[in-house]
């Protein structure tokens, strides 16, 4: 098992947290794992993305030219990244901020309203949480369980007050995507 990963969208909606949480999630479950993180001089604002790669073996480098799966939370983001997606291959997208122009038939697509979901529990800079959810009930390479746990280990301890709200958000996003699995494309 390898599972191929690039999180894109804008500095500030926590891109290169959702990849460490992934990541530490992976390391958890004893799985092979690369993260490696790229952002604009601006950093929140500007553009974020990271790659994460999460296998059972030795990962040989943590380039990624074509994804397995794409998370993306912004516009600009899916235009860039889109069409590096593998055909067959799964993009999960912020529905509240991506309207998927020019879209692809060749790929599976969650379209989830994370931003929407994140302000309606008034956590609005949470998004993030939402995605990571979706994305462990689209792609079952981590259990959620694990992923609740490393939520424990990854939140600074300056944000402990968000744990709560956090493990929320994320079972939320995977109880949408569970819903959806018979409307993917």
């Amino acid at each position: 098992m390898e599972q191929r990963i690039i999180i894109a969208g804008s500095g500030g909606q926590g891109i290169l947290f959702l990849g460490k949480l992934i990541s530490r999630a992976a390391m958890l479950e004893q799985k092979e794992v690369t993260w490696f993180p790229s952002y604009g001089a601006e950093m929140r604002g500007g553009t974020a993305n990271c790659t994460v790669i999460i296998a059972d073996s030795m990962i040989g480098s943590p380039v990624i030219r074509n994804p397995d799966t794409l998370l993306i939370m912004n516009e600009a983001s899916y235009k860039r990244f889109q069409a590096r997606l593998l055909s067959g291959g799964l993009l999960i997208c912020d529905a509240s901020l991506v309207t998927l122009e020019n879209h692809r038939n060749d790929i599976r697509t969650i379209r989830i309203p994370a931003s929407g979901i994140a302000a309606s529990l008034h956590a609005t800079k949470s998004a993030n949480m939402v995605m990571m959810g979706a994305f462990v009930a689209a792609t079952r390479c981590l259990s959620i369980d694990t992923v609740l746990d490393a939520v424990n280990e990854t939140i600074p301890s300056r944000k402990k007050d968000l744990l709560e709200i956090n493990k929320t958000l994320i079972m939320e996003g995977y109880t949408f995507a569970e819903r959806q699995k018979s409307n993917y494309r």
